[in-house]
């Protein structure tokens, strides 16, 4: 008889198949990743080395879906009528959180 695995969270499956082609990405797309995220990376870096730096700094953050999705369903309910834009305060309040 199998040994019965440990169930894994749907984060942790999410994780395991989520993946990119970074490789399939025009060089200029790669260029505003580096510079959008601040790379440690060469402005005139090779695509491979893009390619690369993109990869590794894609795969080394780990996002909780369900605590995003309910951040995001406050954020819209906190500003029922109000003229911001929801995605705007969750743009901001992201900003606040990576300071």
């Amino acid at each position: 008889m199998a040994p019965r695995q440990k169930p894994t969270s749907a984060t942790q499956q999410a994780k395991q198949h989520t993946q990119l082609d970074f490789g399939s990405l025009n060089i200029q797309v790669l260029r505003r990743y580096r510079q959008a995220f601040k790379l440690n990376v060469k402005a005139r870096s090779s695509k491979d080395d893009l390619v690369l730096a993109a990869s590794r700094h894609f795969t080394s953050h780990m996002v909780d879906e369900v605590d995003t999705i309910a951040r995001f369903l406050y954020t819209v309910h906190s500003n029922k009528g109000t003229s911001e834009t929801p995605i705007a305060n969750v743009d901001s309040a992201a900003s606040r959180h990576q300071s």
